[in-house]
């Protein structure tokens, strides 16, 4: 038998007449740490994924609360992830699948901060969605000013000889896709590289996508799985470059 007892009539009455809490008197600050309890997922980036109805969909039902609590809401959730440009997920790589970000509406994409670039699926024949145009609506993201580049394989490694096209395909094709993308972004700042363990640093691909970077002036930050950071003869410029700074060489 349970211990519990079943609440009286008179408390359920006094708990019906309490008034509600004015949640959104509360100071901005303190609304958005309570909404990002509410809606942020395990899963940081967001993509087209089968398992968005079970992850995600029942979160944005907040967004319909009120006028007022959905703009707060819908804040929290797009500035809080990161969206992935281009889907990798094989059931939408069909030619006439649009991007996730093609499909939000402008106000929505205004609110994102950081965006995802992940290249390696479709190496040797990348699908037909992956290019930059209009419908993207990057020029809508003035709040994006991280890039994060994701590098899941280097065809241009002796591992693929005999399955590539050619050496350098996907070098070239994932150069110009990241120029696209940074040239359409209008706040970018950052572009935040990571990798997994087969790609190397000073590899084909990892350098072509460097020079690029370079190129737009964009500040270059390292992942946390790689954990790459500045080379040895990076850091030892920048100490030298300090230290003649400091006895006002230069």
């Amino acid at each position: 038998m349970s211990n519990l007892e079943e609440p009286s009539e008179s408390s359920l009455d006094s708990a019906q007449t309490l008034p509600p809490f004015p949640f959104l008197d509360l100071p901005s600050e303190l609304r958005s740490k309570i909404l990002s309890y509410l809606l942020c997922t395990d899963r940081r980036t967001i993509d087209l994924d089968p398992a968005n109805h079970r992850t995600s969909t029942a979160r944005l039902h907040l967004f319909l609360v009120s006028k007022r609590f959905g703009y707060d809401a819908y804040h929290v959730f797009y500035a809080r992830h990161t969206f992935r440009i281009f889907q990798t997920h094989g059931r939408f790589l069909g030619k006439r699948t649009e991007p996730l970000i093609a499909r939000l509406p402008p106000y929505y994409r205004r609110a994102l901060t950081s965006l995802e670039l992940r290249l390696g699926p479709g190496w040797s024949d990348p699908p037909k969605p992956w290019y930059v145009s209009d419908r993207l609506g990057l020029e809508d993201c003035t709040a994006v000013r991280t890039l994060r580049v994701f590098v899941e394989v280097d065809p241009s490694s002796p591992v693929f000889k005999g399955f590539r096209l050619n050496r350098h395909f996907f070098t070239n094709f994932s150069g110009a896709l990241l120029q696209d993308v940074m040239e359409r972004l209008p706040a970018l700042e950052t572009v935040e590289f990571d990798a997994y363990p087969s790609v190397e640093r000073d590899g084909a691909l990892m350098t072509r996508l460097l020079e690029v970077t370079k190129q737009a002036d964009m500040r270059i930050a390292w992942g946390l799985q790689r954990e790459w950071g500045d080379s040895l003869a990076d850091e030892l410029e920048k100490a030298g470059l300090k230290a003649r700074k400091a006895r006002g060489l230069d």
